[in-house]
């Protein structure tokens, strides 16, 4: 086995890092408390350890090689991520709070009204959500678990939550009305589930007409609440403001959509307490 087979010995690293991000030796120096001729010394057997040429002498300055440049991103995403790990370390609440990216509508509609089961099981849980609107939205990365709605499955890490299946909702109140057939339809135009498809179907429904969109499911949904009109929803939207007496079904009939909901399994190496046991909390509420 080569030297270059082995690991650097961690005070090279932290020279030819500090060298690199201060741009000067002698900044190193001061940086690392060492003298300046160690440090010159230590990158001197990093680059033969190497077999590289880290930095070129450029006036009376050093400055990166183009395979300095390559080699500094590793070092230095590996010194983020020690560093990150030491704040872990010794942090008292480490593993017990949870950065969740999730569908704007589950979490409104599904997640909320189920919080308090949660946090009355597990009281020591802190959970940080990120609710976005578009499932097409650029992905940030400051998560750990993050849930989506998608035709089909665009990432190896998700998996389906269950299947989804739409119907026309509305208020109690609009239902007992006698109006149905004259208040307006609300829609989104961020699902495939649609009047059109509904109309077409064997199931009895209001009578075909412009249709009023919203962006989002969360508005269409909020209209039917409010008493304004009929709108469409599915499964899991559904189950919580009916609970709560917000929302009924005045039809018979349901359709499965193109949609579902998939969250993204945290790799084993990095779960903590807070994403295992938020993930078996989850688990348990979809089999209830």
């Amino acid at each position: 086995m080569s030297n270059t087979d082995h690991m650097p010995p961690l005070n090279w690293l932290r020279s030819f890092e500090a060298c690199a991000r201060l741009g000067s030796f002698t900044a190193a120096a001061v940086e690392l408390n060492i003298t300046q001729p160690a440090v010159s010394h230590q990158i001197r057997q990093l680059e033969a350890h190497l077999k590289l040429a880290l930095f070129r002498r450029v006036g009376r300055t050093k400055q990166l090689t183009d395979e300095g440049h390559n080699y500094l991103f590793f070092v230095h995403e590996a010194f983020e991520l020690l560093r990150a790990g030491s704040r872990k370390a010794v942090d008292p609440d480490r593993g017990k709070s949870l950065t969740l990216r999730a569908n704007m509508a589950l979490t409104l509609f599904w997640l909320m009204p189920r919080l308090d089961s949660l946090y009355r099981q597990y009281p020591w849980i802190r959970l940080n959500i990120l609710p976005h609107i578009s499932d097409i939205e650029e992905r940030v990365p400051n998560f750990e678990i993050e849930i989506v709605n998608l035709i089909s499955k665009a990432r190896a890490d998700l998996r389906p939550l269950r299947d989804e299946y739409f119907f026309p909702v509305c208020s109690p109140e609009l239902a007992q009305s006698g109006r149905l057939d004259h208040v307006p339809l609300f829609d989104t135009s961020s699902m495939t589930a649609s009047w059109d498809e509904w109309h077409g179907s064997k199931y009895r429904g209001p009578p075909p007409k412009p249709v009023n969109f919203a962006s989002t499911v969360v508005l269409s949904m909020t209209a039917a609440i409010n008493g304004v009109g009929l709108a469409l929803a599915h499964t899991s939207l559904f189950e919580a403001a009916s609970k709560a007496g917000q929302l009924v079904r005045p039809y018979d009939g349901q359709i499965k959509m193109k949609e579902r909901y998939f969250i993204s399994e945290v790799r084993a190496n990095e779960q903590t307490p807070a994403s295992r046991t938020f993930m078996e909390w989850l688990d348990e509420q979809l089999d209830s």
